[in-house]
């Protein structure tokens, strides 16, 4: 059973970042659509936006990206970079607060070679709770969340009302 389990996230994995993305990929950026934007946003500074995942991976999934349109990581600037750092670090402490979560993972993707799926710089925050499911868990969850349908849009606000509440409290 566990070898099935092994053979279908690796069939899947391999699906999602070796298949052929569509050719609007370089047309198009959710992360510069004032809609997605408008949508999704909780926090916000001169350089940088955290955003609500429409398909979270767990409860408290975010992306935190800068402002302007940049494809890959190593085209930000110094001061884009360090600010992610700071605003990854609210982000943490908010999520803490509203989902009770303990650790998180940070990915960060360059090029659809590697599984980009929005060309533009995005840090994945995703966290975990102590006691939460196995690694292989983890990975198989990563693996279909984007197979998965978005959450409710009344789910998404209901959350960045929470989260932006919590950056307002725990912010120094």
């Amino acid at each position: 059973m566990l070898f099935t389990a092994l053979l279908m996230a690796f069939l899947v994995g391999g699906i999602y970042f070796f298949s052929p993305r569509p050719a609007h990929f370089t047309q198009y950026c959710a992360f510069c659509d004032s809609s997605v934007l408008s949508r999704q946003t909780f926090y916000e500074d001169d350089l940088v936006l955290a955003l609500y995942t429409h398909k979270p991976i767990f409860p408290g999934h975010c992306l935190v990206i800068p402002k302007r349109h940049v494809e890959r990581f190593e085209l930000l600037t110094d001061e884009e970079i360090t600010q992610i750092g700071r605003v990854i670090r609210k982000v943490n402490r908010a999520v803490m607060q509203v989902f009770g979560t303990s650790s998180y993972l940070l990915l960060q993707k360059n090029g659809i070679e590697v599984g980009q799926s929005v060309p533009h710089v995005h840090v994945h925050y995703i966290p975990r709770k102590e006691g939460d499911d196995s690694a292989l868990g983890f990975m198989m969850k990563m693996y279909i969340a984007n197979a998965r349908g978005p959450i409710s849009a009344d789910e998404v606000r209901e959350t960045i009302t929470k989260l932006r509440q919590a950056m307002d409290t725990t912010q120094s």
